[in-house]
C-alpha cells in the first residue's frame, strides 16, 4: 500500500464535462444542506476543493457583495476554469486560489463557515484536512462536509459492468491510501474530532436520463491512466467496461444508483 493523494481523475478543460454533471446531480441537495445549516447573506465563506467553483459560486450569489467566498484547489487548471466561471457570471465576491487541503494559505480564525465537497475522499490524510479547516473557522463558525461511499453504488437491474466499475475505483482507494468509502466514516471521524454533529442526512442520487448516467463511464475513462498504472486492471478491461457502462447509458428502462452522500455539519 502506497500513501498517494494524487486526484484519479481530470482536471481543467477535460474535466469539466464530468463535474459539470456531477454538480447538476448533487446541486439539489447540497443547497438543500446549506439552506438547512444557516446559510445567510454577509457570510464569509471557505470552499476547500471547490473544483471548477460550480459550489463557490454558487454560495457566492447566496451571500451577497457584503459576503464572500475564497475557493481553494491544489489543481492549476482547476482554479483557472473557476475563475473563468466567476467572471462570467460577474461575482466579484468570489476569489479562488492555489492551495492544499493541507495548508490553504488561508487565515486562520476567519470564517463563518468551511465547506467541502468529495475532498475527503481523494485524500490520504483526512483528519489533517479537517484540522485545516477547523482552523480556518471563527469560533461558532459552521464545518459543512459532503462525502460519498462508492460501495452503496447500485444499478437496476443489476449489471456486473456497472458494479466493476464501482470494484475498481474502490480497489484504486485501498492502494493508495485514499478513502472511496469516507462518507461511512465520516459521522466517527467528526467525533474523533470532538464535533458535536447537530444533523447528518444520507442522500442516494438516481440517474435515469442517459445525459447524467453518462457521469460514470466519463469518470472510469478519466481515472483509467490510475488504474492502469497500480496493475488493478487492463487497458482492455477498462476499454470494454466503459463501452458497456456506455450503452447502458443510453437504456433509458436502467437506473444507475449514484454512490451514497454522507451530509454532515458541526460548529466550532
Amino acid at each position: 500500500m502506497i500513501h498517494d493523494d494524487r486526484y484519479t481523475l481530470a482536471t481543467g478543460k477535460e474535466g469539466v464535462n464530468r463535474l459539470q454533471i456531477l454538480h447538476q446531480i448533487h446541486k439539489p441537495y447540497t443547497e438543500f444542506l446549506l439552506a438547512r445549516v444557516g446559510l445567510c447573506e454577509r457570510m464569509h465563506i471557505a470552499d476547500i476543493g471547490c473544483g471548477i467553483g460550480s459550489v463557490s459560486n454558487w454560495l457566492g450569489e447566496q451571500v451577497g457583495f457584503n459576503g464572500s467566498v475564497i475557493g481553494v484547489d491544489v489543481s492549476a487548471e482547476q482554479v483557472e476554469q473557476a475563475r473563468g466561471n466567476a467572471d462570467a457570471l460577474g461575482l466579484s465576491n468570489v476569489k479562488f486560489v492555489l492551495g492544499s487541503a493541507y495548508n490553504t494559505g488561508l487565515p486562520h480564525n476567519s470564517f463563518d463557515l468551511v465547506y467541502c465537497r468529495f475532498l475527503l475522499i481523494h485524500l490520504t490524510r483526512p483528519k489533517d484536512a479537517l484540522e485545516q479547516m477547523l482552523a480556518l473557522l471563527k469560533p461558532n463558525g459552521l464545518l459543512v462536509c459532503e462525502e460519498a461511499d462508492f460501495s452503496t453504488a447500485f444499478c437496476q437491474p443489476a449489471n456486473s459492468s456497472y458494479d466493476r466499475c464501482f470494484e475498481l475505483f474502490l480497489r484504486l482507494g485501498n492502494t493508495r491510501s485514499q478513502h472511496f468509502c469516507m462518507g461511512s466514516k465520516l459521522y466517527q471521524i467528526f467525533q474523533n474530532a470532538g464535533l458535536l454533529t447537530r444533523e447528518i442526512f444520507l442522500v442516494q442520487p438516481v440517474a435515469v436520463h442517459k445525459e447524467t448516467k453518462r457521469f460514470i463511464d466519463l469518470s472510469l475513462k478519466e481515472a483509467a491512466d490510475a488504474l492502469i498504472e497500480t496493475g488493478i486492471t487492463t487497458p482492455e478491461e477498462i476499454k470494454k467496461t466503459i463501452e458497456q457502462i456506455r450503452e447502458l447509458a443510453e437504456d433509458e428502462t436502467t437506473l444507475f444508483g449514484i454512490p451514497r452522500v454522507t451530509q454532515i455539519w458541526a460548529r466550532k
